[in-house]
Order: C-alpha cells, then structure tokens, then sequence
C-alpha cells in the first residue's frame, strides 16, 4: 500500500503539471519569438546591406558601360580621322603626280614642239591626243615622257596625216586614280570619287 503523504495531495500535483506546461510553452514562445525577431532584424541588415552593394555595383557597370561607349567613339574618330589623313596624303600625292605631268609636258612641249590637243583622263588611265610633229619626233617625245614620269606611255594609236605630220594618243594607267577612287568609295565623310 502506499504511502501517505500529506505535503503531496493528487490535485496540487495535477496544477503544478499544467503551471509548468503552461510556463515552458510561454517561455518558448517567448524565446522563439525573440529568436525570430532577432533572424528578421539580421536578414534586414543583411538585405540593407545587399541592396547598397547591388547599387554601387549598378553605379560601377553604368560607369563602365559610359567609359566603353566613350572609348569606343574615340575609336570611330580616331580611325576615321586616319582615314581621312590617307585620303588627303593620297589627294596630295595625286596632285603631285599632276603636276609632274604638266611640267613634264611643258617642257617636253618646248624641246620638241609637241602638240597637245586633249588630255583624257579616268579613274585609273589617262589618254594624251596630239598631232603635228613627224613619227620619229613623237617617238622621241613618247620615250623622254615615259622616262621622266613614274609610269610608261604607250602608243594607243598613231595614224598619218598630211604635211608629214602624225595624229597619235599616247595612254597611260594612272595609278594615283585608283589609290584616290578606292579611299574615296571606303566611306570617307566628304570624299567624292
């Protein structure tokens, strides 16, 4: 038989147990609640701190992506502006040979009595008409030509006229054309070919 215990009665013990439940569910409610509100306050500094290093990486991105543009305009310019530079050395270069040509005929004029009549050029050949002077006289004229200038004359046709004269087109490749027509058809701004 058991034991009586006055100290200890059945239904004290009975509300001690449902204090007790009642006491460790609050606490932990408590505790958990406390847990919880701890994790939300740290997953906001956490996001706080994300979103300021999400903007300055946006702000490092924009920057890069402006210096990029801006790198890649400068480019443009800059190959555009050496475009330009070999389009005009290769204008002067041209105007050059030009003059070359018509000191050339000038003074092959004077020695030797050569007569020009039409001068035919295109973008890669140049045509000399002339008449008057003996075959022997235009064939002199058409050597000394040829080895005063950067590029031969030929004969293109020669045909006798009266008075022992000849009517001849002497023809030549201009190269200085093609250089010029072919820089100019690149797409260089203001170049006509």
């Amino acid at each position: 038989m058991r034991s009586l215990n006055l100290l200890h009665y059945p239904s004290q013990a009975r509300q001690q147990k449902v204090f007790h439940r009642w006491w460790s569910s609050l606490a932990g409610l408590l505790l958990g609640g406390a847990l919880a509100w701890g994790w939300l306050q740290w997953q906001d500094l956490q996001t706080t701190g994300l979103q300021q290093e999400q903007k300055r990486l946006q702000a490092n991105l924009a920057a890069r992506t402006q210096q990029a543009k801006e790198a890649a305009h400068r480019q443009t310019q800059s190959r555009m502006h050496a475009q330009q530079l070999a389009h005009l050395k290769q204008v002067g270069q041209q105007q050059q040979a030009w003059l070359s040509l018509h000191d050339s005929l000038q003074t092959e004029a004077r020695l030797s009595g050569l007569r020009l009549e039409r001068l035919q050029a295109e973008s890669e050949k140049i045509e000399l008409h002339g008449s008057g002077m003996p075959v022997d006289r235009v064939n002199q004229a058409q050597r000394r030509l040829s080895d005063q200038l950067e590029f031969p004359l030929t004969f293109a046709s020669i045909t006798a006229t009266g008075h022992e004269g000849v009517s001849f087109v002497l023809q030549a490749m201009w190269p200085f054309g093609r250089a010029v027509s072919s820089v100019s058809s690149s797409g260089v701004p203001g170049a006509k070919p």
